[in-house]
Parts: structure tokens; sequence; C-alpha cells
């Protein structure tokens, strides 16, 4: 029966293995060692970019404050140039997009937004406004089928039922200004059916008159 190794034998073992592969043991501990820092420095270099971009961003702010629209719009755009994927760049665009719009150049605020649609529309934090942002473009290029699908889209990432149902009802008068007559009716139904709810009293008014109104002559 083979006999148990003793304390003493198990260090030497260890150490003997040590030595015969100490070249072997050193560059696994390198390489441990190495991508703990890999982490740490991605995990920092985000939260300096961050900061950065924070900075940066209320730098353009003060601009639009100011009333200097020009420079906002340069300094907004070197600005989420640098800086895109932060928070702090989706609230530039935002502000971006606005900037165009008081431009009259609504594709152009539009496509601010789409390029992070994908990205931070599903977001608690900026969804909503990035979807509300492009309805209002939409509406103002008269497409408003377009308009009323991101009312909608923001109404299921609302934080608040009450913005909930206040993005719906935009949403319905998006689809009829659409001619889509049906879908608007339906959404003002759901609406209405909530007695507490923050548009109930708009959405019965509003289907009343839909169903008041004349067909269209043959």
């Amino acid at each position: 029966m083979t006999q148990p190794f003793s304390t003493t034998e198990r260090t030497e073992s260890i150490m003997d293995w040590f030595q015969l592969h100490s070249r072997e043991a050193t560059w696994a501990g390198v390489v441990v060692v190495a991508l703990a820092a890999g982490g740490w420095f991605y995990n920092r270099s985000k939260d300096l970019k961050s900061e950065r971009a924070e900075k940066a961003y209320y730098q353009a702010q003060r601009s639009v404050n100011a009333g200097n629209m020009p420079l906002a719009e340069s300094d907004l755009k070197k600005m989420i140039e640098r800086y895109d994927g932060t928070n702090a760049s989706t609230l530039a665009r935002i502000q971006l997009a606005q900037i165009m719009y008081d431009q009259g150049k609504y594709q152009t605020g539009v496509d601010q937004l789409k390029a992070v649609e994908d990205k931070v529309g599903s977001s608690k934090d900026y969804g909503a406004a990035v979807h509300m942002v492009m309805a209002a473009g939409y509406e103002q290029l008269k497409n408003y089928n377009a308009a009323a699908q991101q009312y909608e889209a923001a109404s299921k990432v609302a934080r608040f039922d009450a913005d909930r149902q206040r993005h719906l009802g935009q949403a319905a008068m998006a689809y009829l200004e659409a001619g889509n007559k049906e879908k608007a009716r339906q959404i003002w139904t759901d609406l209405g059916a909530d007695s507490k709810g923050a548009v109930a009293g708009e959405a019965r008014v509003r289907l009343g008159e839909l169903i008041a109104a004349p067909a269209p002559k043959s």
C-alpha cells in the first residue's frame, strides 16, 4: 500500500515542480496579472472617457445657453465624434437634433438619432427622449406613420405610466394624420377604458369625434 506523502514531502514536491517549470510558472503569473490589470485599465479608461465626455457636453451646452448656435453645433459634433458611445454623447445627439430642427434640417436631425436608436432606444434613461425627438422630426417631414411608431416606441420605455399614456395619445394623433383611423381608434379606445388614466378624458373626446366624423363621400 502506498504511503501518503508527508507535509514536508508535499512541499518539496511543489518546490521541485516550480524549479523544473519556473519559466512556465512565471509566464502564467504574468498572464494572470496582465489580464487583471487589463480589465482594471479598461474599466478605468471607460470611467475617464465618460467624465471627459460629460465635461465636453456641458462646455457645448454653454454655447447653446448663450445662443451661439453655430459654435454649439460645432462643439457638439466634435464631442460626439470623440466620445461616441458615452451617455453624454447621446445627450449631445438629442441636443444637436433639436438644433438641426431649428434650422429646418429635419432629416439631418433624425439621422443623428437613428445612429444610436438601436443602442439606446430600449434604455430607460434616454430611450424615450430619443424616440420623442425623432417623432417630432418625422412629423415635420410629414412622415406621420414613422412619427406614430416612434411615439409608440417611446411609450414602451417610459418610466412612468402617465408618460406612457401620453406618448400613446400622441401616437394616435400621428396615426390619424397618416389616415390610419383604425389604429387611432384602437389606441384611444384602450386609453379611454382606463378611468384613472392620465389621458382618459381626452381619449374619450377624441374617440367620440372620430366616431361622429362623417364618412368620406364616395
